[in-house]
């Protein structure tokens, strides 16, 4: 889940030092307003579990968004042509470390249809992805924008870290 917050901080800091989830990454994102941003999880599977976004909180809900993990490529097309079908907003997403459709309920809550990538990037970032090409030219264009980011990696060895920071 991602959160909307106005005390970012105070939050990392429950979560980390209350529910013991590790940061995993922090950064700001520049299609926010350079909005900073904090990752979390306690799972080595897993590079998020909760995002705290910092920035002003409407109505009753600070929910960003609701995150759903799907098994393969085939599955988050699917997700974007059923999203399509209803009229909802799609935006694909290549965020390196994972694949990405965003959109909204009816009600204008954030879903974001996701599916890992093989490598582990520093996050926040973004680029649009073309759900059109195939399975092959998807992987070989991220592994090759990512060939770039000095914080690159295999997904089994940052889970390997990461496992060791949550172990201590």
């Amino acid at each position: 889940m991602g959160f909307n917050t106005q005390k970012l901080d105070e939050l990392e800091r429950f979560y980390v030092e209350t529910v013991g989830l590790v940061v995993t990454d922090r950064g700001r994102v520049p299609r926010l307003n350079n909005t900073r941003i904090v990752f979390l999880s306690a799972s080595k599977e897993s590079h998020h579990q909760v995002v705290l976004i910092e920035g002003e909180v409407h109505g009753p809900s600070r929910i960003d968004q609701i995150s759903f993990k799907v098994g393969s490529l085939a599955e988050l097309r699917a997700v974007h042509d059923k999203l399509r079908a209803a009229d909802a907003p799609v935006r694909p997403v290549s965020h390196g470390n994972a694949w990405s459709v965003y959109s909204k309920d009816p009600e204008g809550n954030g879903l974001e249809f996701y599916l890992d990538s093989p490598w582990q990037v520093a996050q926040p970032r973004g680029e649009p992805l073309d759900l059109s090409l195939s399975d092959d030219e998807i992987h070989r264009r991220t592994e090759s924008a990512l060939l770039k980011e000095p914080t690159m990696q295999p997904r089994e060895t940052w889970a390997e870290a990461f496992a060791r920071r949550l172990s201590e």
